[in-house]
C-alpha cells in the first residue's frame, strides 16, 4: 500500500459517486452514504431535515470516507477526510451545489431541463459545507505486478 498525496486524494474524492459520512448522534457513531460535490477544499452536499441534520447541528465534526475499486485488477484507493460541517443559506452557493450535483450525476438523474427544472433535488432543502481540515488516502497495487501486490488475501 502507498500513501496518496493530498491532491491525489481530493481528485479521487471528487470522482467517486458515493462517500460515507461519519458523525456522532447522541453520543453514538452514525454513518450514512451521501452524494456530494467537491469544490476545492470543501465537500458540499444537500440533505433534508432529519437525524443527519440534527446530529450535525449538535456536533459538526465529521469524518468522510470514499473509496474506488477496480474489479479487473483488484486495485483500490481509499480517502478519509476529517472536517467540520456547517449549514449555509448563501443562495449563490446553494445554486452552485445544485448545478454541481446535476453535472456529476447527470447520467443517473438526467438533465434538469428534462424534468421541468430542479425538481429531483427540491426535497433536499439544506445545503451543508464541510471544510476539509485533514485529507489522507491510501492506494494498493501501484508499481506492483498483479501477482505480488500487497493487501491481497
Amino acid at each position: 500500500m502507498e500513501r496518496l498525496s493530498r491532491e491525489e486524494a481530493i481528485e479521487i474524492l471528487a470522482d467517486v459517486p458515493v462517500a460515507h459520512l461519519g458523525l456522532i448522534d447522541d453520543g453514538e457513531p452514525y454513518v450514512t452514504p451521501m452524494s456530494f460535490v467537491v469544490d476545492g477544499e470543501r465537500i458540499l452536499f444537500r440533505t433534508m431535515a432529519g437525524r443527519k441534520l440534527e446530529a450535525l447541528r449538535a456536533n459538526p465534526s465529521v469524518c468522510i470516507e470514499a473509496s474506488r475499486y477496480d474489479e479487473e485488477t483488484g486495485d483500490w484507493a481509499s480517502v478519509i477526510v476529517k472536517g467540520v460541517a456547517r449549514e449555509t443559506d448563501e443562495e449563490s452557493l446553494k445554486t452552485e451545489v445544485i448545478s454541481g450535483l446535476f453535472k456529476k450525476y447527470e447520467k443517473v438523474i438526467g438533465s434538469p431541463l428534462a424534468r421541468g427544472g430542479m425538481q429531483p433535488l427540491q426535497g433536499l432543502p439544506h445545503v451543508l459545507v464541510v471544510d476539509m481540515l485533514e485529507v489522507t488516502g491510501m492506494v494498493s497495487g501501484r508499481g506492483w505486478s498483479r501477482r505480488t501486490r500487497p493487501g491481497r488475501l
